[in-house]
């Protein structure tokens, strides 16, 4: 298999120097693009980790498999578009050095990815049991529960991801699947949420003459019903960014062409590793609050060491 594996990345790279301009315009542009990521991804996942840790408020069961995409998506960051940026441009010179380095890729690729695709199936459900189970949804769903389903995910990814090296096309067949999986449920999941958000709906228009008690309850309502409807948003836009990647890595591993298409919308991926934490300060109140604060005290620091060189 490996034998093979560096036949085909060889002829592929003999073949692309025939067409070096065409393959130069695809790479230097992701490339550039994908510098520009790391920054945003770093940053803004940064922020939300230190809001939710400098705020014992946020420590709920949902802020912790957020955290867990929000770490996901931190490496992604910190790792895999380094690599990625590194691999890409490697290919066009030495193909022992692309080897390696699209082995590195492929095995950061499908950890993060992985663990993104099940926390976000797995927050869905958070939010189907908040609503549909309010009243035994603090014990169904607690932080250490939240803790070792953001832990098994990270540790079964780890060993998939390993596996990747010596069944390459198996395991990226396999993650296709579970994209599929994850894609399933969560829609299954979100059906059931509108399902229980629209009858909620009635209920409350059907009670706005009940007495004054009633609204602490209609509150709590809200307040599930806003949390679910966010995490729709992170959804939606996760099947945007790995669809493609999704689809290319299934044609390639069925029809093994000598470069691997999935090149061109790696990066359109990555950028949901950006994206993210900007969606959780929009969406979530808390959060932003938490995240403004820090800015305002590291602006205001800013302010005090400039001063403070300025009288110097």
């Amino acid at each position: 298999m490996a034998n093979s594996t560096v036949d085909m990345m060889r002829d592929g790279l003999e073949s692309d120097e025939e067409s070096s301009p065409f393959w130069t315009s695809v790479i230097i542009p992701n490339s550039v693009l994908s510098a520009l990521l790391i920054p945003i991804c770093i940053a803004g996942n940064v922020l939300v980790l230190a809001a939710v840790w400098r705020n014992p408020s946020l420590h709920t069961p949902s802020t912790i498999l957020l955290c867990s995409l929000a770490v996901s998506d931190l490496f992604v960051g910190l790792l895999a578009l380094p690599v990625y940026i590194t691999c890409a441009l490697t290919s066009l010179s030495r193909v022992s050095s692309y080897l390696r380095l699209s082995q590195a890729s492929l095995v950061l690729n499908i950890q993060l990815s992985c663990v993104s695709l099940e926390t976000m199936t797995a927050i869905s459900v958070d939010r189907y049991l908040a609503l549909r189970y309010q009243m035994r949804y603090p014990n169904m769903m607690t932080s250490r529960r939240a803790t070792c389903v953001a832990a098994t995910f990270w540790c079964k990814n780890f060993i998939l991801s390993l596996l990747i090296i010596w069944k390459k096309n198996t395991i990226l067949l396999v993650s296709v699947v579970l994209f599929a999986l994850c894609l399933f449920t969560s829609s299954i999941t979100y059906s059931a949420i509108y399902r229980i958000v629209r009858h909620h709906q009635h209920q409350i228009h059907a009670q706005q003459q009940a007495v004054q008690s009633m609204n602490a309850e209609q509150n709590r309502n809200l307040q599930a019903k806003k949390r679910a409807l966010n995490t729709f948003i992170y959804y939606i836009c996760m099947v945007l960014c790995y669809f493609p990647v999704a689809v290319s890595t299934l044609i390639w591993v069925t029809y093994e062409p000598h470069w691997n298409i999935s090149l061109y919308f790696d990066t359109i991926m990555y950028m949901n590793s950006a994206i993210n934490p900007f969606l959780y300060i929009w969406r979530n109140r808390e959060i932003r609050r938490a995240v403004l604060k820090i800015l305002r005290k590291i602006l205001c620091r800013t302010d005090e060491e400039n001063l403070n060189n300025g009288d110097q």
